[in-house]
């Protein structure tokens, strides 16, 4: 009974920490993440208002340099030739070559006249002279009649028509000729130029990433001239040019669209750019979700914390008194983690040496003898293969069957080689050459099985051949490559032994082979196991690669073993590095590979 009220006052008692820890720390993270999403949002949007209005600068400056070009062409309208050729009444074929060369030479002496497609002089008669066409009589229109009565009362105005040619927009630009002397209107100077050149600079500027922001252009008169291609106009209110034709740039929202707009001073046509508010302060929505994401992961960590940390204050004693129990009845393994350097904590500290120094001592007298047998019995393991010692037998059976009376023999041959070799009198240590004519004997005796999809290379120094080597390191490196590489591979196999002297004291061996490989996480786990001796446990495959490793750092020392790498699909390659031993020449063998 007193238990449980205890419980119940426990659960009561952090219930109330909770909700005051919580009221204490998830107001302040809200308040200070509207504050900083206040601050945040009003720099993003004015950063993000300078931005276009620097960018419908660049196209109002971009259209001035190209009409100040453009302008330039009115020269021609106060050279002597063109003025000879307004008011003679007959025009010779010099004066018409000196006006075309005219116009030739400034085309090529101005960027712009690249974007010119053709230039026309025109009396007030209708004779006319063109690029294209050259001199002609032309008959009047009514819209060539009011541009004469209008250049008569204001003759400094240009007139820009917006037309089309073969399908191409066009402008047409056109300017009164003015005889110096009398003042008086004698001609008109018409450029006609290529509109998407205009266009191209609306094209190259993007107000958004996306394709709801646009730029367009609208002439003094109101009318649209110009916009960008492929975008769409944001579907909005009426937007009223009047309340903005007085002014020479800047910006504002209706409707929760955005406008900017900048006046070009050579054409005084406005340029305006328009997109969804949303669009161009998408940067502060962005922060606005961060801060949000942060504030929420932030409260669920604070809880998180005060749990952690009422556990640790609440839990210590009932946890030690837990692992005391544990203890007592048998359980060594059982440790107390103490937290903090208070009273418990020391104890905890104490209780854990006291486990530590029982489980020592007990550890300290079977460790060796554990290690020892774990070594033994991995070497027998190594020695003898039943299935392998099956699939021979089985294969040799296969050939008597068949008849092929050599085969049997040569393979039983290998067999006995193999397991001569593998027994050694019970002697762990034989020489290199016994190691090779093993793997040779193993090598032929597998080839025989694979003979379609098993290619063997063996290259070893004969100068290591009469060193000694700890018995059946190389077995079972070359079995695991054939069983766990190139066995699962599809299509013919690949397997490399090479043996050589590395440096003064050294011997190293390479087992290479092109099957499957490993990813990057199996490797380096595998390398892990290695570096600790234990087994994959999800998986036997490495099993002799960790047998082989752990008795050459037993019997060579730390400093020596295997190396790995392997490539996903490519293949692996195993080193092997131990130490020169022995050397007695006397007991030399001229070992080739079968």
């Amino acid at each position: 009974m007193k238990w449980n009220w205890f419980k119940c006052l426990d659960k009561s008692l952090r219930t109330k920490m909770l909700v005051m820890f919580v009221l204490l720390t998830v107001f302040p993270l809200v308040f200070i993440g509207f504050i900083s999403y206040s601050k945040s949002s009003n720099i993003v949007a004015e950063r993000a208002y300078s931005l276009a209005q620097i960018k419908t600068s660049q196209i109002t400056r971009e259209i001035d340099v190209l009409f100040q070009d453009i302008y330039r062409f009115n020269e021609i309208g106060k050279q002597q030739s063109t003025v000879q050729f307004l008011l003679r009444e007959e025009v010779t074929n010099e004066d018409a070559r000196e006006i075309l060369s005219l116009f030739d030479f400034y085309k090529k002496s101005y960027l712009s006249g690249e974007h010119i497609f053709d230039i026309e002089i025109m009396d007030p008669d209708g004779k006319s002279i063109s690029n294209k066409r050259g001199v002609y009589q032309r008959q009047l229109s009514m819209n060539d009649k009011k541009t004469y009565q209008s250049f008569a009362k204001n003759p400094n105005d240009s007139q820009m028509n917006i037309t089309y040619q073969n399908g191409f927009p066009t402008l047409e630009i056109t300017n009164a000729i003015v005889r110096d002397i009398t003042e008086a209107v004698i001609g008109t100077l018409k450029i006609t130029i290529d509109a998407s050149s205009i266009i191209s600079i609306l094209d190259d500027t993007a107000l958004t990433d996306s394709d709801n922001g646009s730029f367009y252009i609208v002439s003094p008169t109101h009318n649209l001239s110009f916009q960008q291609e492929d975008r769409l106009l944001v579907e909005s209110a009426y937007l009223d040019i009047k309340k903005i034709s007085n002014k020479e740039q800047g910006y504002f929202i209706n409707n929760e669209i955005f406008y900017v707009y900048g006046t070009s001073k050579m054409t005084n046509w406005k340029v305006i750019g328009q997109a969804p508010i949303r669009e161009i302060i998408k940067d502060s929505n962005e922060i606005r979700t961060l801060i949000v994401l942060t504030v929420f992961c932030s409260i669920i960590f604070i809880i998180g914390l005060y749990i952690f940390i009422s556990n640790r204050l609440i839990h210590p004693i009932r946890l030690l008194k837990d692992k005391m129990k544990q203890a007592a009845q048998g359980n060594l393994e059982a440790k107390v983690d103490p937290v903090g350097e208070d009273e418990i904590a020391t104890l905890g500290d104490s209780f854990n040496q006291m486990i530590v120094k029982i489980k020592s001592l007990l550890d300290l007298s079977i460790d060796e003898e554990k290690k020892l047998k774990a070594a033994e019995f991995r070497t027998m393991q190594a020695q003898i293969n039943p299935h392998f010692l099956y699939n021979t037998l089985d294969t040799i059976i296969w050939l008597a069957e068949a008849k092929e009376h050599q085969s049997v023999i040569e393979l039983t041959k290998a067999l006995s080689q193999y397991s001569r070799i593998s027994l050694n009198k019970g002697k762990d240590w034989i020489t290199i050459a016994d190691e090779i004519a093993h793997i040779d004997s193993y090598l032929y005796i597998q080839k025989t099985r694979y003979e379609d999809v098993l290619d063997v290379s063996v290259q070893v120094d004969s100068n290591i051949f009469n060193y000694h080597i700890l018995k059946l390191l190389l077995q079972p490196i070359v079995e695991n490559a054939i069983y766990h590489g190139i066995k699962n591979k599809r299509g013919k196999g690949f397997l490399r032994i090479n043996g050589t002297i590395e440096g003064q004291d050294r011997i190293r061996f390479e087992v290479v082979d092109n099957g499957i490989g490993m990813d990057e996480i199996r490797l380096e786990k595998l390398r892990s196991h290695l570096i600790n001796g234990e087994v994959i446990p999800e998986t036997k495959n490495g099993f002799g690669l960790i047998n082989v490793q752990q008795r050459i750092q037993l019997y060579y020392g730390k400093e020596y073993g295997l190396k790995i790498n392997s490539w996903k699909g490519s293949g692996t390659r195993v080193t092997i590095t131990i130490p020169k031993l022995g050397g007695n020449r006397e007991n030399e063998k001229n070992i080739s590979g079968r």
